[in-house]
C-alpha cells in the first residue's frame, strides 16, 4: 500500500475516532426507538450473563463456605510469638500485656488479611515454624494441677487426665490445660467462633465485662461432666504448672537445688521440667462448652478458658518472662485463595514472611509468625477440586440454555434489520457503515444487559450459597465474598457481548450479501435441519435413560454390566438426550396446530378459523421458541426432580446414619430401663422418649458356617426412621411384620455364600428389592442354629467358685495399657501400639489399624467388623466374643481385611463358630498356627495354646469347663436387606437380619428380658433442631455417657450434599429459579417481537373481513397449541434427563465415595421424587405469559392504523 493510502485510512480511522461519541448517541437513541427488539437482545445477553457470572462467582463462593466451614473446629488461625525466647537484658520482647496489645493494633492496622488479634497466656513458644522441630513436643502447656470447690468434693486429679493429647500430635502433654485469654477472646472474632459451641441449658459464653467482673471460667464438656461441675459453681482455687526451667534426662535432668520451692516432673518426652505452682481463687463457672475434635496440636485443645485480668499484675509479668505467652490471630478466611493449594500456600506464606519482616512498637519487637490452618488447606483442596469440576459440569445445561436464549434473542431481533438494511441500501448506504452502525447499536444494549445481569449474580449468590436443600435457604453465618477476579469478569463480557458482537457482525455481513429482493422479503429460508443426527444424540442418551429406569426398578444390572460403557453413557448420556431431544422433539412441537385442527377444528371454537390455522411466515421463529421452552422446561423439571430427590436422600442418609432422634453409646452395657432413666436424668423427668437397640448374635448354618445376625425388636419401628431401601420390598411395615414372623433376610454377600435369591449371581434374574412370600419360588426355609456358651470355673481348694470375670480382671491389671470399652469405630489408627492392652468391649469397626502392633492384646468382645488390619502383627493375642450368655456378642473380624497379618499365636474361643476362612480377607496372612493363609484358609481356626501370660488360667488341670449348648430353628427366607437405621452398615452385607421373636427363640425369654447394651437409639418427638442438638451436647457430656449423635447435626452435616457433594442443593435450585425465569421471559418477550413481525399478516386478515374475535381465537390456538405441546413434551424430556442424570450421579458419586468413605459409608439408592405442584406452577406461569404476550400483542395490532400496518411502516 502507497504512502497516500496508509495516510488515507489513518484518517478516516481518526474521522471514525472523532465520531465515536456522536455514533455512540445515535446507537442508543436507535436503540431505544426500536427498544422492542432491542428487548430480545437484552433478554438474551442478561439471561447469559446472569447464568455465567452466577456459576463463577458461585464456584468462588463455595469455595470460601466449604473452607470456613471446614475450619469451624479451628478457632485460632496462626500462633505468633516473640522471636526469640525472653530473656534478661535481651531485646525483641516484652512482659507487658499492654504493650502486647498495642503490637496486636500495629498488625490489624498493618494487615488486612487480619481480622483479630488476642493476647494468651498459656503454653509456651516454639520459636520456629518447622512442625517438625523438638520444640513441638517440649514447650508446655499451663498444666492443671487441682480445683477446689467446697461444695463438689469430684475435683480430683483424674479429671485433668487427657490421654487422647498423646495421639494428637507430638508428646508434649496429657493434661487438662488453662488459657488465659484477653477482651478479644470475649467480644470479638475469637468469641463469635466459639460462643455456639457452649451446650444450650449449660450457660453462656461471657462477654469481657462479665468474665472480668464474675471472674468467669469455661469448662470443656468432659471435665464439667467427670467433675459433676454445674453453672454457677464456685472454684475456691484453681491451681496450675508454669514451667520455669527444663533439661534433657539424658543431659542429668533437674536436680531439687536447681528447683529450689518448685516442683520437678520428668516427661514422657524425654525433658524433665522445674515448675512453679500458680494459684488462681474465687472463680465461677459460667458455661460448659462443646469440645472440638483433636486437630493440629500448637495450641492446646479444650483447655478451661479464664480471662486474663484475673491473674494480678505480677502473675502476668511472671508468665510472660517464663514464655508462656503468644499472639493468637485469626485470619480473614473469606479472603484466602481458593482457586487452589498453591495459591493458598502462597497468600499464607506471603503473610508469614511480612509479619516476621517487621518489628512492631518502640519496644522494637520482633515476631514469628507460626500457621496452623495451613495442613488443613493443603488437604482441603484435594476434595475442593472435585466439588468445583462436578459443579461446572453440572451446571453446563443451564449455561447452554442461556447461550441459546442469547443466540434465539439475537436472531429475532436481526431479522427485523434484515429488510432495513436492504432498504438502506436501496437508497445508497454504505455497506461498512451500515455494518458499524448495527454492531454499536447491538453493543450498546448487550453491554447494558451485562452489566445489569453480572450485577444482580453477584448480589444474588450469597442468597443462592445459603442453601441447605433443594429450594431452602437458612443464613449460613460465614462471611462470604465471592467477587470475581479481572480474568473471570473478562470470559463473562466475551462470552455474552463478545458473542453477541460476533454473532452481529455475521449475520449483518451476511445481510449486506443478500439480493435486495431477497433481503425485502417478510421471511427467510431456513436451513434444513440435520434429523438424523438429532435422532442418533436422543436415541444414544436415551439408551443410558432406559438402563438408569431398569436398575433402579430391578435393582439390577440394567441393560448392560460394563463399568467403562456404563461410565461413558452415564457422563455423556445425559447431554445427547438433552440437545438430541429438544431440537427432535421440537419438530414435533410445531405440529401442534394439526393436532388442534383434529381435535378442535369442528367445534364452534374453531370451525370459522380453520383454515388460518396453518403455517405463517413466522413459523419458524414459533419452531425456535418452542426448542427454548423445551430446553427451558426440561431442565426446571430435571432440577426440581433431582433436587426434591437430593433433599430426601440427605434425610434419608441422616436416618441412616443415626437411626432415630438421638443415638447414645454408654460407657457400659445398660438395660432400657436404666438408659431411659439416664435420658431423663439429663433431659427432664417428664421427657417423652421411647428406645430400642440391635441386638446381635452369631447363628451357625448346617454347613457349619457363622453369620453375624442382627435383630429387629418389636416396636423398633416407632423408634428408628426406616426407609423402603432398608429391607426387602416397597413397604416397610410389612417387611418388618414379615421379619417378625419367623423369617430372615440377608445381605447381597450373604446370600452369594448361602447360595439363595437375591444375590445377583446370575446376573439381572438373580437381583431384586422383592419381599419374598411363603409361596414365592425364591423363598427357602433354612436351619440355623445358636450355640449358647456356658462358661464356669471349677471350685478351688476351698471350695469357692471362682468368677472368670473377676480371674480375667486380674490379668487385666497386668497390662499396661487400658483401652477397654471405648468407641473407636472409623479411626485411623494405622502403625500404632497396642502391644499388650485391653482393648476388650472396645468398638474398632471400620478402624484403620494397617500395620499397627496388637500383638498380646485382650479382646473380649472387640467388635473388629470392617477394620483394616493389613500387615498388622497381633502374634498371641487373646479373642473371645462374649464373657457371658448375658452380654451381646460382638462381630469380631467379620468383613476384616487381614491380609498380609501375622496371626501367630492368635488364641480364641471359638464360642459362636466365628471361623476366619469365611469372615475376613487373609489374603497372604500368617494363621494362628503358623502356616501361611493362601495354603490353608486358616482352616484350623484360632490357636488352641494359649499364650503365657493367661495360660495358667486355661491350663489348670479342670480350672475352666467351656459348656456349648446348641439351640436350632427353622427360619425362611424373605429378601435381601441393605441396612438398619443406626447400625454401621460395613458388616450388613454379608449379615442376616431376624426379628424378636426369633431371638427369644435361640437365647430364650430370660436372656433376652434381661438383655444389655451399649448403643440405643431414642425417639423423642417433642425435641427438635437446637433442642435436640443440645440435649445431645448435654447427654455427651455426662459421664455415663461415652458418646452420642443426633439427627440434626447429622442431617446438617450432608444438608448441602444433595445426595452427592457439598453445594449441589444450591446449584439444582439455581437452575430452577433460572430456568424458571428464563422460561416466562423468554416466552413473553420473545413471543411478543414473533407476533410483531406477524402485524401485516393480521391486518390483511383485518381488511378482508376477519373479525377482532376471530383473529384473536386465530393467534391464540395457532400459538398455544405449540407452546402448550412444547411444554408436555419439554417436561417429558425432563423427566427423562432426570432419570439420565442418577446414571451421571451415580459415576461421581462413585469418585466422591473414594475421598470420603470412612468404611461405613452407606449410598443411598436415588429413588427419583416428583413435585408436580412445582412443576405444574412453573407450566402455569410460562402459560400465562404466553397467553398475556399474545393479548397484548393482537390487541395492538387490531388498534393500530390499518393502512399504516399494511404499508410497512
Amino acid at each position: 500500500m502507497s504512502d497516500e493510502g496508509r495516510m488515507a485510512r489513518m484518517k478516516a480511522r481518526l474521522s471514525s475516532l472523532q465520531d465515536a461519541p456522536n455514533a455512540l448517541r445515535l446507537a442508543t437513541q436507535s436503540a431505544w426507538r426500536g427498544r422492542e427488539r432491542g428487548l430480545a437482545v437484552v433478554a438474551g445477553v442478561f439471561l447469559a450473563s446472569l447464568v455465567i457470572t452466577t456459576v463463577l462467582s458461585y464456584g468462588v463462593g463455595l469455595s470460601q463456605i466449604f473452607f470456613q466451614e471446614s475450619l469451624e473446629s479451628e478457632v485460632y488461625d496462626a500462633k505468633v510469638e516473640f522471636r526469640r525466647a525472653p530473656a534478661e537484658g535481651a531485646s525483641g520482647w516484652t512482659n507487658d500485656t499492654a504493650e502486647l496489645r498495642s503490637v496486636c493494633t500495629e498488625l490489624l492496622d498493618g494487615f488486612v488479611e487480619f481480622e483479630d488479634c488476642m493476647v494468651v497466656l498459656g503454653r509456651q513458644g516454639l520459636h520456629t515454624t518447622s512442625f517438625f522441630s523438638e520444640e513441638f513436643a517440649y514447650a508446655q502447656p499451663l498444666e492443671i494441677t487441682s480445683v477446689v470447690d467446697d461444695t463438689n468434693v469430684n475435683w480430683t486429679d483424674d479429671v485433668f487426665d487427657y490421654p487422647e493429647l498423646g495421639d494428637a500430635g507430638p508428646p508434649s502433654s496429657t493434661v487438662r490445660a488453662v488459657r488465659f485469654i484477653d477482651d478479644s477472646g470475649f467480644d470479638g472474632v475469637f468469641a463469635d467462633r466459639i460462643k455456639d459451641t457452649v451446650i444450650t441449658g449449660l450457660g453462656e459464653w461471657p462477654n469481657a465485662t462479665t468474665a472480668v467482673a464474675d471472674r468467669s471460667v469455661m469448662l470443656p464438656a468432659s471435665v464439667a461432666s467427670d467433675a459433676r461441675a454445674e453453672v454457677g459453681d464456685v472454684l475456691e482455687s484453681l491451681t496450675f504448672a508454669m514451667v520455669v526451667d527444663r533439661n534433657l534426662a539424658v543431659e542429668g535432668g533437674i536436680s531439687e537445688s536447681e528447683c529450689e520451692g518448685g516442683d520437678i516432673k520428668a516427661s514422657e518426652n524425654g525433658m524433665v521440667y522445674c515448675r512453679i505452682l500458680v494459684t488462681v481463687s474465687n472463680l465461677t463457672v459460667a458455661g460448659v462448652y462443646e469440645e472440638a475434635p483433636l486437630a493440629n496440636p500448637t495450641i492446646p485443645a479444650n483447655a478451661l478458658v479464664v480471662h486474663l485480668d484475673v491473674l494480678d499484675e505480677a502473675q502476668q509479668k511472671t508468665l510472660m518472662d517464663n514464655d508462656h505467652v503468644y499472639l493468637a490471630v485469626a485470619i480473614d478466611r473469606a479472603a484466602l485463595p481458593t482457586s487452589s493449594t498453591a495459591d493458598a500456600a502462597e497468600w499464607l506464606d506471603n503473610v508469614q514472611r511480612r509479619v516476621g519482616q517487621g518489628n512492631y512498637t518502640d519496644a522494637g519487637i520482633s515476631l514469628v509468625y507460626i500457621d496452623i490452618i495451613g495442613g488443613t488447606i493443603s488437604f482441603l483442596n484435594i476434595f475442593l477440586g472435585l466439588i468445583q469440576t462436578f459443579d461446572y459440569i453440572i451446571m453446563v445445561p443451564i449455561v447452554i440454555l442461556s447461550l441459546s436464549v442469547l443466540v434465539y434473542g439475537l436472531v429475532l431481533s436481526l431479522e427485523q434489520r434484515r429488510r432495513e438494511i436492504s432498504i438502506h441500501r436501496v437508497i445508497g448506504a454504505d455497506a461498512d457503515r451500515l455494518q458499524r452502525m448495527v454492531l454499536v447499536e447491538l453493543g450498546v444494549m448487550a453491554l447494558v444487559a451485562w452489566f445489569a445481569g453480572y450485577v444482580l449474580a453477584l448480589a444474588a449468590v450469597p442468597g443462592v450459597l445459603s442453601a441447605v436443600g433443594f429450594m431452602a435457604f437458612e443464613p449460613s453465618g460465614v462471611n462470604v465474598n465471592p467477587v470475581l477476579g479481572f480474568a473471570s469478569t473478562l470470559i463473562t463480557a466475551l462470552a455474552t457481548i463478545g458473542l453477541a458482537l460476533l454473532f452481529g457482525r455475521s449475520r449483518s455481513r451476511r445481510f449486506l450479501e443478500l439480493e435486495i429482493e431477497e433481503g425485502v422479503r417478510r421471511t427467510s429460508e431456513a436451513a434444513k435441519p440435520k434429523t438424523w443426527l438429532h435422532a442418533l444424540c436422543f436415541g444414544v442418551g436415551g439408551i443410558g435413560t432406559l438402563d438408569t429406569w431398569l436398575e433402579l426398578q430391578t435393582s439390577g444390572d440394567g441393560l448392560y454390566s460394563n463399568f467403562f460403557l456404563e461410565g461413558l453413557l452415564g457422563i455423556f448420556g445425559p447431554f445427547l438426550l438433552w440437545i438430541g431431544g429438544a431440537l427432535l422433539l421440537g419438530r414435533l412441537g410445531a405440529l401442534g396446530p394439526q393436532l388442534m385442527q383434529l381435535l378442535l377444528g369442528r367445534t364452534p371454537l374453531l370451525k370459522d378459523v380453520r383454515r388460518g390455522l396453518k403455517g405463517s411466515g413466522s413459523s419458524e421463529s414459533v419452531n425456535r421458541l418452542a426448542v427454548i421452552m423445551l430446553l427451558t422446561l426440561s431442565i426446571v423439571t430435571l432440577a426440581a426432580v433431582q433436587g426434591y430427590t437430593g433433599t430426601l436422600v440427605d434425610e434419608r442418609t441422616a436416618d441412616a446414619q443415626v437411626g432415630g432422634d438421638l443415638q447414645v453409646s454408654f460407657e457400659t452395657p445398660v438395660n432400657m430401663t436404666t438408659a431411659l432413666e439416664v435420658l431423663r436424668d439429663i433431659g427432664g423427668q417428664d421427657l417423652e422418649v421411647s428406645a430400642t437397640t440391635t441386638p446381635s448374635l452369631f447363628l451357625r448354618t448346617s454347613e457349619g458356617d457363622a453369620y453375624q445376625t442382627w435383630v429387629v425388636m418389636n416396636g423398633s419401628d416407632d423408634v428408628l426412621r426406616w426407609s423402603e431401601q432398608s429391607l426387602p420390598g416397597d413397604d416397610v411395615g410389612t417387611g418388618l411384620d414379615m421379619l417378625a414372623n419367623g423369617t430372615f433376610s440377608v445381605g447381597e454377600d450373604a446370600a452369594f455364600s448361602l447360595d439363595l435369591w437375591g444375590s445377583g449371581r446370575d446376573g439381572r434374574s438373580d437381583r431384586g428389592d422383592d419381599l419374598l412370600g411363603a409361596g414365592d419360588d425364591r423363598s427357602e426355609v433354612r436351619r440355623f442354629t445358636y450355640e449358647e456358651v456356658n462358661i464356669t470355673v471349677n471350685t478351688d481348694d476351698a471350695g469357692g467358685m471362682p468368677d472368670l470375670n473377676v480371674l480375667l480382671q486380674a490379668y487385666r491389671v497386668t497390662l499396661p495399657l487400658d483401652l477397654s470399652y471405648l468407641d473407636l469405630s472409623g479411626s485411623d489408627l494405622s502403625e500404632r501400639d497396642f502391644g499388650v492392652t485391653d482393648l476388650s468391649r472396645t468398638n474398632l469397626s471400620g478402624t484403620d489399624l494397617t500395620g499397627a502392633n496388637l500383638s498380646g492384646a485382650l479382646m473380649i468382645g472387640t467388635d473388629l467388623s470392617g477394620a483394616d488390619l493389613s500387615g498388622a502383627d497381633l502374634t498371641g493375642a487373646v479373642w473371645a466374643p462374649v464373657l457371658s450368655p448375658f452380654e451381646p456378642p460382638m462381630p469380631g473380624f467379620t468383613g476384616a481385611n487381614l491380609s498380609g497379618a501375622d496371626l501367630t499365636g492368635l488364641f480364641g474361643i471359638d464360642l459362636t463358630g466365628m471361623d476366619l476362612n469365611t469372615t475376613a480377607d487373609l489374603t497372604g496372612a500368617i494363621c494362628p498356627d503358623g502356616v501361611l493363609a493362601d495354603e490353608s484358609g486358616c482352616a484350623s481356626g484360632f490357636s488352641q495354646i494359649p499364650p503365657p501370660a493367661i495360660a495358667p488360667l486355661f491350663m489348670a488341670p479342670g480350672a475352666v469347663n467351656i459348656t456349648v449348648t446348641p439351640y436350632d430353628l427353622d427360619l425362611r427366607y424373605v429378601g435381601t436387606h441393605e441396612f438398619i437405621p443406626g447400625v454401621p452398615s460395613a458388616s450388613l452385607s454379608s449379615s442376616i437380619i431376624i426379628g424378636e421373636g426369633s431371638w427369644r427363640g435361640f437365647i430364650g425369654n430370660e436372656a433376652a428380658d434381661n438383655h444389655t447394651a451399649t448403643t440405643w437409639t431414642f425417639a423423642l418427638p417433642d425435641v427438635v433442631d437446637d433442642d435436640l442438638t443440645g440435649l445431645r451436647a448435654s447427654t455427651e457430656a455426662d459421664s455415663r455417657v461415652g458418646s452420642a449423635s443426633d439427627w440434626k447435626t447429622a442431617h446438617e452435616a450432608v444438608e448441602r450434599n444433595g445426595g452427592l457433594i457439598f453445594g449441589t442443593q444450591g446449584l439444582l435450585s439455581l437452575q430452577f429459579v433460572v430456568a424458571s425465569l428464563a422460561a416466562v421471559a423468554s416466552s413473553f418477550v420473545f413471543l411478543s417481537l414473533v407476533l410483531t413481525q406477524r402485524q401485516k399478516e393480521l391486518a390483511i386478515l383485518q381488511a378482508i373481513g376477519a373479525a377482532p374475535g376471530q383473529i384473536i381465537r386465530l393467534v391464540l390456538f395457532e400459538i398455544l397449541s405449540i407452546v402448550l405441546m412444547s411444554m408436555v413434551l419439554g417436561v417429558a424430556l425432563g423427566i427423562g434427563l432426570a432419570l439420565s442424570f442418577n446414571g451421571f450421579f451415580e459415576v461421581f458419586g462413585f469418585i466422591f465415595q473414594i475421598f470420603q468413605s470412612d468404611g461405613n459409608t452407606l449410598t443411598i439408592t436415588r429413588n427419583l421424587v416428583y413435585p408436580w405442584t412445582s412443576l405444574a406452577l412453573v407450566s402455569a406461569s410460562v402459560f400465562g405469559a404466553v397467553v398475556l404476550a399474545l393479548l397484548i400483542t393482537t390487541r395492538r395490532t387490531l388498534a393500530a392504523d390499518l393502512a399504516s400496518v399494511l404499508k410497512g411502516e
